[in-house]
Parts: C-alpha cells; sequence; structure tokens
C-alpha cells in the first residue's frame, strides 16, 4: 500500500510522456483509461488510509532529514481522491466534445501530478516542485485557449511565479532555522530556534494567496478563467487554488504553528472576499465571469479557518477545519459541474451572456438541472455538501462568540443566492420567437450531472468525510 502513494505522484508523469508519444488521435483514449486506473488507486488509498490510518514511504529507502518521504494522511487522502473524481469526468467531457488540441491530454496528466505531489510530500521543498509543476500546466492550460487566452495566461504566469518566490523565501526561513526541509522534523525543531512562527508564516501566507486569489490578490483569476476552454476552466477553479490552501493547511498545522497576527488578517481577507468579490459577481452579464467571480469570492470562506482554530478549545478547531475541508470539497465539485455547464451554454449559443440562456428549460431541461444542483450547493441549501460544509463553520465561529463570522456567512450565503439564481432565472426566461437551440448528446451532460449530482448529495456522507480528514 506505501508504494501505491508514491505510484499516485509518479504514475501521472509517466502518463504524461506516454499521452505525449502518441498519436494525437489515440491521447484522448490514453489518457481516459490512465486516469480511471489513478481513480482507482486514489479510492484504494482513501479507503486504506479511512481503515488503517496514515501511510508513509521513505523514497528510495532514505529517510528524512537524508530522503524524502510521502505520506498520505487522512486531509491528503481526501483531496487526491476528489482531483482524480472531478479531472476523469471533465476529461471525459472534454472527449466528447473532441475540440482540445493535443497538448491538452498530457498538460492534464501534468497537472494532477502536480497536485498528487504537493498533496502527498511530507518535504517542503518537493511540494515547492510540485507547486510548480501546478502553476506552469495550469498556464499552459490557459493558453490553449487562443490568442485572446494568451494575456490572461501571461498574466496567470507572473503572479505564479511571484507567489512562489515569496514561499520560496518562507521555506529558507524554516531551513535557517531548523536545518531541515522536512514538515515533521521541522514541526518538531520549530519551537526552539526562537523565530516567531510570523515571519516564514506571513512570508509563506501572502505568497499562497496570491496563487488562491484571496482578495485583494484576485485580479488575475477571472480573467484566465473566464477566457481558459471548457475543459480548463473546471479544473483551475475546482483544484488547481486549492494546491496553495492545502500548503498553507501544512504550515499552518505541522510546520511553524498559528499565529494570531497572521490568522486574523486571512480571516479578514477571507470575508472581505465573501463579501467584495459577492458583490462583483452580482453585476456580471456573462456566465462564465459570474462562475470566475464566484471562484474568488468561494475562496474567501475556506480562509475564515484560521481564526477559529486560535481558540483554546481544540473541539472547536476541529470543527472549523472539518468545515473548512467539507466546503473545499463541495466547491471542487459544484464549480467544476457549474463550470462544464457554462462552457457547453457557450458552444451551443456561441456566447455566455445571460440573456442568451432564455429558452434553456425548454430546450436543455437536463442541463438547467445540473446548473440547479450545483448553486444548490455552492449557495449551501440542505442537504448539500456546502450546506454541510457552512454549518460546521457557523457552528464554530457560534461555539467560540466569533459572531463576526457568522455575520459573514449569512451575508455571504444571501449574496451567493443572488449572483448564482441569476442564470438559473435567465434559463427558466420563455426564448424569443423565432430562437432555437441546437441538440444537445446525453454525453455532454454525464460530467456536468454527475459533478452535481455528488455535490448535491455529499452532505449526506459529510461524517465520514470529517472522520478521514481527521486521520493523522
Amino acid at each position: 500500500m506505501t508504494l501505491l502513494v508514491a505510484g499516485l505522484v509518479f504514475g501521472p508523469l509517466l502518463l504524461a510522456v506516454v499521452a505525449w508519444l502518441v498519436p494525437a488521435r489515440a491521447r484522448p483514449a490514453v489518457t481516459l483509461l490512465g486516469l480511471t486506473a489513478l481513480l482507482v488507486g486514489a479510492g484504494v488509498l482513501a479507503r486504506q488510509v479511512a481503515t488503517h490510518g496514515a501511510l508513509e514511504q521513505a523514497l528510495g529507502g532514505w529517510a528524512p532529514p537524508l530522503g524524502i518521504a510521502v505520506r498520505a494522511d487522512g486531509l491528503a487522502a481526501m483531496f487526491v481522491l476528489v482531483t482524480l473524481v472531478v479531472t476523469v469526468l471533465v476529461a471525459f467531457h472534454v472527449a466528447v466534445l473532441g475540440d482540445h488540441p493535443g497538448a491538452y491530454w498530457p498538460l492534464i496528466l501534468l497537472l494532477v501530478a502536480g497536485l498528487n505531489s504537493v498533496f502527498l510530500t511530507r518535504d517542503l521543498f518537493n511540494a515547492y516542485v510540485g507547486l510548480e509543476i501546478v502553476g506552469l500546466a495550469a498556464v499552459g492550460l490557459v493558453a490553449l485557449g487562443g490568442r485572446g487566452s494568451w494575456e490572461p495566461a501571461l498574466r496567470y504566469l507572473l503572479v505564479a511565479v511571484l507567489g512562489s518566490l515569496l514561499f520560496l523565501v518562507a521555506l529558507g526561513l524554516v531551513y535557517a532555522g531548523t536545518g531541515t526541509l522536512d514538515m515533521q522534523l521541522a514541526g518538531e525543531r520549530w519551537p526552539a530556534t526562537g523565530i516567531p512562527a510570523a515571519w516564514p508564516l506571513g512570508i509563506a501566507a501572502v505568497g499562497l494567496a496570491l496563487k488562491c486569489a484571496l482578495f485583494p490578490l484576485h485580479g488575475w483569476l477571472p480573467p484566465a478563467h473566464a477566457s481558459a476552454p471548457t475543459g480548463v476552466s473546471p479544473l483551475l477553479s475546482g483544484l488547481v487554488v486549492k494546491a496553495p490552501l492545502f500548503l498553507l493547511l501544512r504550515f499552518w498545522f505541522d510546520v511553524t504553528g498559528p499565529d494570531r497576527t497572521v490568522g486574523v488578517m486571512l480571516g479578514v481577507l477571507g470575508a472581505a472576499a465573501v463579501l467584495w468579490t459577492g458583490l462583483q459577481a452580482l453585476v456580471q452579464d456573462r456566465l462564465k465571469h459570474v462562475v470566475a467571480f464566484s471562484t474568488a469570492a468561494q475562496m474567501g470562506y475556506l480562509f475564515l479557518l484560521f481564526p477559529l482554530t486560535m481558540t483554546q478549545d481544540p473541539a472547536v478547531g476541529s470543527l472549523a477545519l472539518g468545515g473548512m475541508v467539507t466546503l473545499a470539497v463541495a466547491h471542487a465539485l459544484a464549480k467544476a459541474g457549474l463550470f462544464l455547464c457554462a462552457g457547453t451554454l457557450k458552444n451551443l449559443r456561441g456566447t455566455d451572456e445571460l440573456r442568451a440562456l432564455s429558452g434553456l428549460a425548454h430546450a436543455h431541461p437536463a442541463l438547467l438541472l445540473a446548473m440547479g444542483l450545483t448553486t444548490v450547493s455552492l449557495v449551501g441549501l440542505p442537504i448539500s455538501a456546502g450546506f454541510a460544509g457552512k454549518w460546521q463553520l457557523l457552528s464554530a465561529a457560534d461555539s467560540s462568540g466569533a459572531y463576526g463570522i457568522v455575520l459573514v456567512l449569512v451575508a455571504g450565503t444571501l449574496l451567493s443566492a443572488a449572483y448564482l439564481l441569476r442564470p438559473l432565472a435567465a434559463g427558466l426566461a420563455e426564448p424569443e420567437a423565432g430562437d432555437t437551440w441546437p441538440a444537445l448528446g446525453w454525453r455532454h451532460l454525464v460530467g456536468p450531472l454527475v459533478l452535481a449530482l455528488l455535490a448535491a448529495a455529499l452532505g449526506l456522507r459529510a461524517v465520514e468525510l470529517v472522520t478521514l480528514v481527521g486521520v493523522s
């Protein structure tokens, strides 16, 4: 089983090389088969971690600090599983469309390799390398959108490089103080260094928040996500922005420990993201822009975790972490599904303007159903995973007396309902006289519907999800 952990990192790299070398017409099949096998492996890994505890392996037989260890605890296993579920469904949708260039297939495998490396490594520099692979693959995927996407892709690249540089500075401070980049060893040695946690943690937080598009560092995200092709935006919004957040969690819990100043800063910026970018989403008139600004707003919820973990009651911190991870999983599934819906609608109508959605309920009710189910989860309505996550965060905030966070959660929920119901209302409107919609095959609905159903129904299994996250 420990070999499975390493295989989930190196397997996608090998598959990316194979997908690049085979003829272009064979790349979708090779990629889908490889991703499906990796998904099975991720499911087995999650089951093993839930049953037997965390799995760990020293690569090459050299244990830290001389070597690098890979480790799968509950948090890592959950993110790996969600990454592969989303990627398999998005890749299937793209294969059905058949309109992406051949470079798309090795790039998404490279993206999965980088994400799994970030989630499963115990070494901070290895995590940095994985984060760079994620950034380069994501920039390449955005650039596949054509000449109009090159400027957003270049902006994305500059942001990614700046964020990585700041993260690398933070790693230098950790190494200078502890003499190691292994997360576990660095965490054990950090209290004896006498260095304030705010220095490396604060620098890492700024760099990683830049990559997460946390307000006010979110300006690069809407153009990049809105201009990306149909099969790219779901991966960017659902998965790529989660990798830097995951590393920030590792820094916060495993390396330097919490810091009140940094925690308050992250909480304030998270609250501002929920409210400000939610208002920006409310005034957009194009569906992909609404969904892109929604991503920045939804990421704000996840940063409300940090001030909640600084209470004296460990139960409150555990409740907040469970809520944050549940929300992250719900967002990955629902936002990927909604972006697939948006891309499909743009392909059908030639535009993603909201006014062009009139008549959708008559022409393609299943597509409108998928949009509705993703909205249920993103708004946080029962019984969805979004509701389960928000309820846990709300309970943690109430228990700790953080009533400002309670107000942000309530106001953000109302805002998200306002901007996400606008596309649904447009789709329910009667079509104009003589307006016709192109036909749509059932295979085009599989990806959006399955992602939407998972996001809406996962709330029924939130207990198992939180239990897995607690395995360390």
